[in-house]
């Protein structure tokens, strides 16, 4: 049963991944290749992650960033150790 609950676990984080990474290629395709030619698709999902991204506070990203930062800093110093 652990087996099969580690199987689903491990296959919802590569679906997250891979739809961040669409959302990421559409955003950096947009920006390259600009709204008219970039096609509907990648212009709508830009759109829509500049935004979501234009909603937030200020702060909101920032912090994110930090706590990534500090977390990743801290997992690092543990596989040295």
């Amino acid at each position: 049963m652990p087996d099969i609950i580690d199987t689903i676990r491990k296959v919802g984080w590569l679906a997250v991944e891979a739809g961040l990474l669409v959302v990421i290629l559409c955003v950096l395709l947009n920006i390259i290749l600009g709204p008219a030619s970039s096609g509907d698709f990648v212009a709508a999902v830009a759109a829509n992650a500049n935004t979501f991204l234009q909603g937030l506070p200020a702060g909101t990203v920032t912090g994110l960033v930090l706590i990534f930062l500090a977390y990743w800093i801290v997992t690092r110093r543990g596989a040295v150790l």
